[in-house]
């Protein structure tokens, strides 16, 4: 599965370890290791968009329901956490 960061509507790679966007793009690919596994599809990608500082978005291109609803818990759980 893959993973890609934006930031205004274009892609980014993030290369600064110590950077607050690299944190969460991090904490989203740990993620995906945990629960990577609920999702078959090869073409499967979660987006990443860091346009808002602290206030990331996610859009989930062509996963099935069953992955989308356990990335959903898992990241209302840690907002609620924070």
């Amino acid at each position: 599965m893959k993973l890609t960061c934006y930031k205004n509507g274009e892609e980014i790679v993030l290369q600064d370890p110590l950077d607050l966007d690299y944190i969460e793009y991090d904490v989203v690919k740990d993620f995906l290791k945990v629960i990577g596994h609920l999702e078959k599809n090869p073409r499967a990608k979660v987006e990443l968009d860091l346009t808002e500082p602290f206030l990331p978005k996610y859009n989930l291109v062509n996963c099935n329901n069953v992955f989308v609803e356990k990335f959903n818990q898992i990241i209302t759980r840690r907002k609620f956490a924070s």
